[in-house]
């Protein structure tokens, strides 16, 4: 699922640890990083010139681990250990091929379906803010 690593990045902590203990019981998982905290060069794109730059470090937290022997790397900003490791056993639970995916599929789904309205009602606060200068105009 290509919105994979935004959702796991954006959704409810509580949930996905949750999700990934009930899977952990169908599989065999091995640590092969401990989740650790790391700098990451961040690159943006100049928007005239459109040349690759730095824009600096950020703090992130990176894990590694195998899963029935399939390789799955999570990382993700701030100092987040349980949640680098999630998306490090999501990164090889999706990839394998004897398992059913309706559920991860359905989880996936689910936390979009939240993340999206929580950035609507905030979207909404937001506009309730905005001052409209031309009604200010009309005296």
């Amino acid at each position: 699922m290509q919105d994979q690593d935004y959702i796991l990045c954006e959704c409810e902590l509580q949930p996905l640890e949750d999700f990934v203990v009930s899977l952990e019981e169908t599989v065999e998982v091995k640590l092969v990083k401990e989740p650790a905290i790391c700098m990451t060069m961040v690159q943006a794109e100049d928007s005239v010139e459109f040349q690759p730059f730095y824009l600096g470090e950020a703090l992130t937290t990176e894990c590694e681990l195998l899963v029935n022997g399939t390789r799955g790397i999570g990382i993700c900003l701030g100092d987040e250990p349980v949640r680098a490791y999630c998306i490090a056993f999501m990164d090889a639970y999706t990839q394998l091929k004897d398992v059913d995916m309706q559920p991860v599929i359905d989880f996936l789904s689910k936390q979009s379906d939240i993340i999206e309205h929580n950035a609507k009602v905030e979207n909404d606060l937001i506009q309730r803010t905005k001052v409209d200068f031309k009604l200010m105009e009309q005296d």
